[in-house]
């Protein structure tokens, strides 16, 4: 019979051969080992599925899940249907974990139980597992997080690899990692997250983001795309009337304004104009607010 773990630890994998290994080998090197690792394959063409055969013969707390090409967000949320854990992880398959990564945030939420999530400072390799010097210290939210996200506060990454969440939080308020969008849906989970509970950022750096050309957020990307999941994101937030009302004037100029200027640079000439009027308008109605 398995003992059921403390953290569950969700790691989707889309031909990720090149780095699931060394990123799997930092998880079993974590100095808290009451963990299970529940790798998702989501119909990877290369040789990630061996990989992953040679790391489960490797350790019974390794899991091996395969799924048809669904994209991360969806890959996440079957993981977290199966998680066991008291806590969850949602570890991108090239990031690389320092060995205190899961007991730090553990106790953290030991300690507070009014949080249901712990990250800390971020460090950065490159494709050889180099550190990268940053220009900036990027860490975890605070128990300011909506504002933090709502605001793109400086500074604050939202990087999923960075936290544990407590399973509860997600499971009773229904929190999953929303398959309509892409690289927003950290995001949004979070804006939810911080509806109902806090994040705690630790001083630490022990969670490692790799840069390289297939990045989501470090690649050349789609311009259109990204204003494209940047608009629907901001869309969900005001539908779900997750802004507060207090916040909503703040919110509605600064995101019209970002998004008519992403328009532009993706070539939306006419929603570019859309957004300038929807920027002056808000600016209007809540002048005297």
């Amino acid at each position: 019979m398995k003992i059921t773990p403390k953290v569950s630890i969700v790691i989707p994998v889309y031909n990720g051969s090149k780095y699931l290994r060394q990123t799997v080998n930092s998880v079993l090197a974590q100095d808290l080992a009451e963990f299970e690792v529940l790798i998702i394959d989501d119909g990877s063409t290369d040789d990630t599925a061996g990989i992953a055969i040679e790391l489960k013969e490797k350790d019974n707390r390794i899991e091996l899940f395969w799924e048809k090409n669904s994209g991360v967000s969806a890959a996440r949320n079957f993981g977290l249907e199966r998680a066991r854990g008291e806590f969850v992880v949602f570890l991108d398959a090239d990031d690389v974990l320092g060995a205190d990564f899961l007991r730090s945030r553990v106790e953290a939420l030991r300690v507070d139980s009014s949080a249901g999530v712990c990250g800390s400072l971020i460090g950065f390799i490159d494709e050889n597992g180099e550190r990268i010097d940053q220009s900036i210290t990027l860490r975890a939210p605070t128990d300011k997080m909506l504002e933090e996200i709502l605001f793109y506060k400086t500074g604050v990454a939202t990087i999923p690899s960075n936290l544990v969440f407590r399973k509860q939080v997600l499971a009773a308020n229904n929190i999953l990692f929303d398959t309509r969008l892409h690289s927003s849906a950290d995001r949004l989970s979070l804006c939810r997250v911080a509806l109902v509970s806090k994040c705690i950022s630790l001083p630490c750096q022990n969670i490692f983001y790799r840069v390289h050309g297939g990045s989501m957020y470090h690649g050349a990307g789609n311009v259109s795309k990204i204003f494209k999941d940047n608009e629907l994101f901001i869309t969900i937030l005001i539908s779900e009337h997750i802004v507060p009302e207090k916040l909503m004037g703040e919110f509605l100029k600064r995101n019209y304004y970002m998004l008519s200027g992403a328009a532009m640079k993706a070539g939306d000439y006419a929603a570019s104009i859309r957004y300038a009027f929807k920027y002056g308008s808000a600016t209007i109605k809540y002048l005297t607010k």
